[in-house]
């Protein structure tokens, strides 16, 4: 099967997915650090660490549950599938732990209080993550074939249509590999409200 170049490139995005985010992060918190907040008053500050937190914390609790019915092939530089996974969250949509992913970053850019972060978010989620997905689903039309595409006819990719779960045994083993991500979200954490601190201090000035 020939390859678009939107799969091609997609192949380069999925394999270093892991080092690509870097350089974004580095700047967004520089930017983040001199950027005047959208809304300075205490409880306004308080809300939107809230809201960001109950997001980020949630986009990791999708995580968490995807890889209990994925496995650690989930962290592979290469794609791997031995099964088609359509239980648990994947009967729901068909890509969990992107969708994940996205919340988590959504939550960070909300407690960012600038209103200019969120589309911009927005942007490099597009940008990155779809052509990691279009490379995914012709690696898994050519591995599965038929099975993938009634799944996919299905199940839609991002936003449910129906919550309907498909059950099976969740497999714990898998949430070794999330460790990372959980302390990764505890760090940034720590950088948000340090950032938070820092950005007030020099409109006090």
């Amino acid at each position: 099967m020939k390859q678009d170049w939107i799969v091609r490139f997609g192949d380069f995005v999925f394999k270093h997915r892991d080092t690509l985010p870097v350089p974004f992060i580095i700047i967004a918190v520089a930017v983040l650090v001199l950027a005047r907040p959208s809304f300075t008053g205490v409880g306004a500050r308080l809300v939107l660490f809230s809201m960001g937190t109950l997001m980020a914390l949630s986009g990791e609790a999708i995580r968490v549950w995807a890889v209990g019915y994925s496995g650690g092939t989930t962290r592979s530089r290469s794609l791997i599938a031995d099964r088609l996974v359509t239980e648990g969250p994947y009967s729901i949509i068909r890509n969990p732990l992107y969708a994940g992913n996205f919340l988590i970053a959504l939550g960070f850019s909300v407690m960012a209080n600038a209103v200019i972060v969120i589309p911009l978010v927005v942007l490099y989620f597009i940008t990155e993550y779809y052509p990691i997905v279009r490379r995914e689903e012709s690696f898994l039309l050519e591995r599965f074939g038929s099975s993938y595409r009634e799944y996919a006819s299905a199940v839609p990719r991002f936003f449910p249509s129906s919550f309907r779960v498909k059950n099976a045994t969740y497999d714990p083993r898998a949430l070794k590999g999330e460790l990372w991500t959980i302390l990764g979200i505890v760090l940034m954490l720590a950088v948000m409200f340090g950032i938070d601190f820092v950005r007030v201090g020099l409109i006090k000035r």
